[in-house]
């Protein structure tokens, strides 16, 4: 089977998935395809991580990921209320268990501060165990607003998203091979081959092999 789309997307997780939901929603004539070596969607790391929404503690003040760890958060909650997903602000815990830890702790309440986390608080022994009874520190870092979701269920919500605008999501379809045409890409798999404008690897862990295809 050969096919023929402006966009193709190597990999069904959730960076390759969002990525061809942005791209439909900005341009709904688009014809994209994603394409997964896995029957299913999200079955690596997408749907093997910590479930954590980080509110932004860790990264530098001012960088693209603080402002992305931010906006994402905000984009991710909208997106999940949407679609009935849901998830939880649990809160997150950072501790200090020797004095020579303290110094980190304030570093990174400095940058959450920076990074307009809300309701970041210092806390003591007492306030630890108050929050998490099999906790034990000196010092604290409590963030209220960093939260947990499913992000397998997230990765389906935004398939059915793509397809719903059109897109196309092929599964158990590994690329074997990416072949330079006039004007295009040709990827080959056992399934068929698809002729693509433009590709897009969003492959995880198999992005160097990915890449690797390309000479």
């Amino acid at each position: 089977m050969n096919e023929a789309v402006d966009v193709a997307i190597i990999g069904g997780g959730l960076v390759g998935l969002a990525t061809a939901l942005r791209l439909l929603e900005s341009r709904p004539a688009l014809r994209l395809t994603v394409i997964e070596q896995e029957t299913e969607l999200a079955v690596h790391q997408s749907g093997h991580n910590s479930g954590v929404i980080h509110a932004g503690l860790y990264y530098p003040p001012g960088s693209l990921k603080a402002a992305l760890c931010r906006e994402g958060k905000a984009d991710l909650e909208a997106f999940c209320e949407v679609h009935g997903i849901p998830f939880q602000r649990v809160g997150k815990l950072v501790v200090a268990v020797r004095d020579e830890e303290l110094p980190r702790l304030e570093e990174l309440h400095g940058r959450g501060v920076a990074n307009e986390v809300p309701g970041l608080e210092i806390i003591g022994p007492e306030r630890i165990r108050e929050i998490e009874p099999h906790a034990a520190g000196i010092r604290g870092l409590w963030s209220p607003t960093t939260g947990i979701v499913d992000f397998r269920r997230v990765a389906m919500a935004m398939a059915d998203e793509v397809r719903a605008r059109g897109g196309e999501i092929l599964t158990g379809r590994r690329v074997t091979r990416i072949d330079p045409r006039r004007d295009a890409l040709a990827l080959s798999t056992r399934a068929g081959e698809t002729v693509a404008g433009s590709v897009i690897a969003c492959a995880g862990l198999w992005a160097d092999r990915v890449a690797a295809l390309t000479g």
